[in-house]
């Protein structure tokens, strides 16, 4: 079952401070194990423009920027052309416009919960670095 991400609604409920893209970065690389661990693909989407040394996928997780238009948005439009998604949301309107398309809701205090379970139990194996570094974005961040 795929898996669509409301990465700001995720972070907030993490607590992670939403200043700049590092939050992001860890977010998704923890998205990055749950897929591979739940054998799963996983689109993330962020609010706002993305910045210029953001990679658009890692590993069988796609990062998707919404600029202009809310993310919100583009998420309803994801989920609309299939079935069987779940939806990591605590946005009550974004939740209540994808109910109806047969796609599970799951609050993103309940995911982050499962994410930082994983953080604890799974290290980062070579699958997931060989991943990272083969998008060239991601090249020069160390």
């Amino acid at each position: 079952m795929p898996w669509v991400i409301d990465g700001s609604n995720v972070l907030g409920r993490a607590g992670a401070d939403l200043r700049g893209d590092d939050p992001k970065r860890q977010l998704v690389r923890l998205l990055a194990s749950f897929a591979r661990i739940k054998r799963t693909r996983v689109v993330c989407f962020f609010d706002g423009p993305e910045p210029a040394s953001f990679a658009k996928t890692l590993g069988s997780v796609s990062i998707v920027f919404s600029g202009a238009v809310p993310a919100d948005d583009l998420i309803v439009k994801r989920v609309s052309s299939g079935r069987g998604w779940s939806v990591v949301t605590s946005d009550r309107g974004c939740a209540a416009r994808v109910q109806g398309r047969h796609v599970a809701v799951v609050s993103a205090e309940q995911f982050a919960r499962e994410l930082e379970s994983l953080q604890r139990d799974e290290p980062a194996d070579a699958e997931d670095w060989q991943a990272w570094f083969s998008d060239p974005k991601n090249r020069d961040r160390f």
